[in-house]
């Protein structure tokens, strides 16, 4: 009968168990939602960032050639522009006089009539529409072979006055046009200065944005780091010879990082030497191979999100080393599975920039890491013996998982498959 009454009691306590932590999960979901969403996002972050540099780069680059061929296409025609300007001055000052010329060879013409004829003669071939027509007039006949001589000449310089006239205006138009289209190209290229001043502007927020999320990488390293050798897994010495190989990386990076766009070779200089140290090369930092069998996943359902090892950054090409390996959960609320037997030696809630933490001991100097999780499982404690398979929390979108063996890194991927 006692048998029965603790049966049924521990079958209680287990629903009981079973029923605070879904509800638990219920009153949490909204958190968890809203939880997914800035994973999600700040796991995109980084990869918009970066095409929203290079976009920014390639339209700069496009906006200084077409700056530079206008720039160039203006003091080219400088010279030229200047000598314009006077011609055009002077055409317009010979315009005036050849007018006045005119009115002084029809004047000249009138005279002579009026000395052989009367005036109402004169007034009459003065009346004629051009000098051609006072020459057909037949009273143009009358005149002596002087006068007639003397107004075929002064025609035939009235008309050379009206050509030049006629071809400076054509040419007034000609180069009032040019200097129009001059100060159109200037007009042009004070509005793309203008862009690109504004694009640069734009391109160091970008940067500022991109450095600032490297930094958050380095934070999540750093602190993760901290606790494992608080937890004496890594050695001090260890992490000291890793973190002076990375100053000395970040040093060399002064001729940073080969990339060939010099504009992001100057933002990638003024990095914080506490940003370029992110895991400058693999160099310090200790790598063995796992040696074990190959044991279940961290989650049943995943997708890669960040390989373990070095890779380079898309912007300002440098080398960077990642200690773990991130796994997107397809579904919401998924369990964490320990992959291996072992003891929990570290768990702790809201451990700062990386959420929830579970650190599992196993056999043979192994650790294994499981940070970023939106919960962990009630029954998690320091001290407590768990098996493979037992769930030691849940996360809502990503997991980061680290192996470690005495003071070395193990590629994660190498425990199972994936």
């Amino acid at each position: 009968m006692t048998k029965i009454v603790f049966l049924i009691f521990t079958i209680f306590l287990s629903f009981l168990n079973a029923s605070n932590i879904d509800k638990k999960i219920e009153q949490n979901q909204a958190q968890l939602d809203s939880n997914q969403k800035k994973e999600a996002s700040a796991n995109e972050k980084m990869k918009i960032l970066a095409k929203n540099i290079e976009e920014q780069n390639r339209d700069i680059a496009t906006l200084e050639r077409d700056i530079a061929n206008i720039n160039k296409d203006i003091n080219t025609h400088q010279e030229l522009l200047e000598s314009s300007e006077k011609k055009l001055n002077q055409l317009q000052n010979d315009t005036k006089n050849l007018i006045i010329q005119k009115k002084q060879s029809e004047d000249e013409i009138v005279n002579i009539i009026i000395e052989e004829f009367s005036v109402s003669m004169a007034l009459n071939l003065a009346s004629k529409e051009s000098l051609q027509e006072i020459i057909d007039n037949e009273i143009f006949s009358l005149l002596s072979d002087y006068s007639k001589e003397k107004i075929i000449k002064i025609n035939e310089n009235y008309n050379r006055l009206s050509k030049n006239t006629q071809q400076n205006q054509q040419e007034i138009d000609r180069l009032n046009n040019y200097i129009l289209s001059r100060e159109k190209k200037k007009n042009e290229f004070l509005s793309l200065k203008s862009t690109h001043t504004k694009s640069l502007a734009n391109l160091q927020k970008e940067h500022n944005s991109y450095q600032n999320e490297l930094k958050k990488v380095l934070d999540q390293q750093d602190g993760l780091n901290s606790i494992l050798a608080d937890l004496k897994i890594l050695k001090q010495e260890e992490l000291k010879k890793a973190e002076q190989q990375r100053l000395k990386e970040a040093q060399k990076a002064e001729s940073l990082a080969q990339t060939k766009d010099a504009r992001n070779q100057e933002f990638a200089k003024s990095l914080d030497l506490d940003v370029r140290k992110i895991g400058s090369s693999t160099d310090g930092v200790k790598i063995v191979k796992y040696k074990g069998q190959k044991t279940i996943a961290p989650l049943k359902s995943f997708k890669v999100e960040k390989l373990f090892g070095t890779y380079y950054d898309p912007v300002y090409k440098i080398k960077l080393f990642n200690e773990s390996i991130v796994l997107s959960a397809t579904e919401k609320d998924s369990k964490v599975f320990s992959v291996l037997n072992g003891k929990v030696v570290y768990a702790k809630k809201n451990a700062g920039i990386l959420d929830n933490v579970v650190i599992v001991q196993h056999s043979n100097g192994l650790h294994t890491v499981y940070s970023h999780l939106d919960d962990i499982a009630p029954n998690i404690v320091v001290g407590k013996w768990i098996q493979k398979g037992s769930v030691v929390g849940r996360v809502n979108s990503n997991l980061t998982f680290q192996v470690t063996k005495d003071s070395a890194y193990i590629d994660p991927k190498e425990l199972f498959k994936i």
